[in-house]
């Protein structure tokens, strides 16, 4: 049985992440598109190809955990549980960030089927996703792994690493060489205000080899999802410690008035902006685009593989 989608479906599947990823802020007049933009096939990658879930059974024990600790990038979890069949669908991506949506502006642990912590401060989801490795080890320690063997992935941007509970939880991670826990830094350079270098000067390889971790340079293949893949399952193999992926992404990739751009960060795009960052992904200029039979091939593969783990 394959477990990838065909070449077309997985790249009309990230077009369509990152439609809604445009459209839904547009329509709420707030909200982040551009983190959510970049990481698209990385999403993609971790639900459709690496991931052990199955949408049928969302709280199956062992289920993967993912946690988005950059929390403002909802938009893309929330697409990937629509597009996974999670209970979410189109009217629910259309209230993003309204109120008592299923949408709100950072993910929201049982409000939201799917989302498995509340990441609103940066960092926190970091600090829990340790957390979350940690019960993984105990519950296989007094169950044994053929019960319990989940990983766990937390995805993380610069913010989160800059707060303090970052480095005290990656701290102690390292120290107990927790091997179930993947970390995808979203290395962008990009905060609010602009460049990084505003604020921080960190050598964030540096740090994380000095907790303990093993720190993977992924370098420039946030859009190659076959060799996301690999990386991802070889950051499974490594034991004794936990992993880092450092992964270099451009902000709002493939827009071209703002790829890079850290007016990404928090402004919703225009309507010509919108109609030209489509235009490059060649997809219809149609706000919410999500055709019915990309949907359905994406939910139909995520049935199947959960019934193959779950079964």
């Amino acid at each position: 049985m394959t477990f990838h989608l065909s070449t077309a479906d997985d790249k009309a599947v990230v077009s369509l992440i990152r439609g809604l990823a445009m459209d839904a802020p547009m329509a709420a007049k707030s909200g982040h598109q551009g983190t959510a933009m970049a990481l698209a096939p990385l999403g993609h990658v971790l639900y459709s190809r690496v991931m052990k879930h199955d949408p049928l059974q969302p709280n199956w024990r062992n289920r993967d955990r993912f946690i988005l600790s950059n929390g403002h990038a909802s938009i893309l979890q929330y697409a990937l549980l629509y597009l996974n069949g999670y209970g979410l669908e189109m009217d629910d991506i259309k209230a993003f960030r309204q109120w008592n949506s299923q949408t709100p502006g950072h993910p929201e642990a049982g409000h939201t089927c799917g989302v498995e912590v509340t990441t609103g401060p940066l960092g926190q989801g970091f600090a829990n996703a340790v957390g979350m490795a940690v019960a993984e080890r105990n519950l296989r320690a007094r169950f044994g792994a053929s019960l319990i063997d989940h990983f766990t992935y937390v995805v993380v941007g610069d913010g989160c690493l800059m707060e303090g509970i970052s480095h005290e939880a990656a701290s102690l991670a390292g120290h107990l060489g927790l091997e179930r826990l993947i970390c995808i830094y979203d290395d962008n350079g990009i905060t609010i205000d602009g460049s990084t270098s505003l604020t921080c000067s960190d050598d964030v390889t540096a740090r994380f080899r000095a907790y303990g971790w093993n720190v993977v340079q992924l370098g420039e293949i946030a859009n190659d999802m076959d060799a996301l893949e690999l990386a991802l399952l070889g950051a499974k193999e490594h034991q004794g410690q936990p992993t880092m992926c450092v992964l270099k992404t451009h902000i709002a990739f493939p827009s071209p008035d703002h790829t890079d751009n850290f007016e990404a960060h928090g402004n919703p795009f225009t309507a010509d902006q919108i109609r030209a960052t489509k235009q490059v992904m060649g997809i219809d200029d149609l706000p919410f685009w999500a055709p019915a039979n990309i949907v359905n091939s994406a939910r139909t593969h995520a049935k199947d593989r959960g019934r193959h783990f779950t079964a």
